[in-house]
């Protein structure tokens, strides 16, 4: 049984193209003719190569000579595969294709492993990196983070001399009941600026503290809870955290969808992601249990670091407070004040349950104490 089917023959080194019919011939013989019968090709079966079959994408045969023979009826060119005993490559998949269940089943599968990839083994994988990266990297980071807040955003510090005097001492008191021990950490003052009454830390162990933030302050254990606070953040190296979470997603982005302009982006957004002070809820949870761990330690009460924040959120917001953020996983400030409190009695055990993406309030029934 002959099978014949309609399409176009491209003359081998040409781009010209002919209307053509293609044919299954005895012994296994393709051939092609013209449609006024002129034979174009006769090729064996077996030096035809055919593209697998892709949806409705258009099926070519390549000719041995460079010729090729192209058609957009599909079954047709199963039919004549069929007809020439060749092999018919794509069909599974075709068939796949065409089964919306599975294309469905693979969307859901997709979704959840892109959903897991960056939820979950990417902030692993930052932690891993972080935590094994090299101090002079950190250092370098940290010494072109600060030389660019100081052009665009930092101001000299204003404090007196017994001042920063005062606050060098807490510090070091801190410093020495945490992780890193005195020589850990270093502390710098600054003008406020365009950031206000603020701390935050560094790479390296550098802790920058604003003059709005010494005068905000009205006894020494909040300080020294601001102080811990931000070692912590050093001790997890959270900073180095961040930049990398914020540089593995668009690699990776690049990496799978093959768009290279995504990993140009990493270098020009490593120092705004250095500076900011939206920490996950997590590392800021984790950062106020070992701030509320030190002041313990030091004979003080975590809920003193509760008061500043709240007397700080107050300045900033008004007396409602900052609203809570229904977009980012940042916890808001009642939260950490309320969970500070709480640990005025000891060290707390947190449940999953307080620390889910979406969960933006703050309930003391998720706690135990030890």
């Amino acid at each position: 049984m002959s099978w014949t089917i309609e399409g176009r023959y491209f003359h081998a080194g040409s781009a010209r193209e002919v209307p053509a019919r293609a044919s299954a011939e005895p012994q296994r013989v393709l051939r092609i003719a013209a449609e006024n019968g002129d034979v174009l090709a006769d090729v064996p079966a077996g030096q035809v190569k055919v593209t697998s079959r892709l949806a409705r994408l258009v099926r070519r045969f390549d000719l041995p000579d460079g010729a090729r023979f192209e058609t957009g009826d599909n079954d047709g060119a199963e039919a004549l595969l069929l007809t020439l005993r060749k092999r018919r490559r794509g069909r599974f998949t075709d068939r796949l294709e065409r089964a919306w269940p599975v294309v469905g089943a693979s969307l859901l599968v997709s979704l959840f492993f892109a959903y897991y990839l960056i939820v979950q083994a990417v902030p692993l994988l930052a932690e891993w990196l972080a935590l094994r990266t090299l101090p002079t990297v950190g250092h370098a980071m940290s010494e072109q983070t600060l030389a660019a807040l100081d052009r665009f955003a930092l101001a000299s510090t204003q404090l007196k001399p017994a001042d920063q005097a005062r606050a060098t001492m807490l510090f070091r008191r801190v410093a020495a009941k945490s992780r890193g021990g005195v020589s850990g950490y270093r502390l710098v003052f600054r003008g406020g600026g365009r950031i206000g009454p603020n701390a935050f830390a560094l790479p390296d162990g550098t802790i920058v503290m604003t003059d709005p933030l010494w005068v905000a302050v009205k006894n020494d254990a909040e300080i020294e809870g601001v102080f811990a606070h931000e070692m912590s953040h050093v001790d997890h190296a959270h900073q180095l955290q961040r930049v990398y979470e914020a540089s593995l997603v668009p690699a990776l982005i690049g990496i799978f969808t093959g768009d290279m302009t995504q990993m140009s982006q990493i270098s020009s957004i490593l120092p705004g992601v250095i500076v900011q002070s939206a920490y996950s809820r997590r590392f800021e949870s984790q950062a106020d249990d070992d701030g509320a761990a030190v002041l313990r330690r030091l004979g003080e009460k975590p809920s003193h670091m509760a008061d500043l924040l709240e007397r700080l959120d107050k300045q900033l917001c008004g007396k409602a407070g900052c609203p809570p953020s229904w977009i980012g996983d940042h916890p808001d400030t009642m939260a950490r004040a309320a969970r500070l409190r709480a640990e005025d009695k000891g060290p707390i055990v947190v449940t999953q349950d307080c620390l889910r993406p979406w969960q933006t309030g703050f309930s003391l029934r998720c706690l135990s104490w030890n």
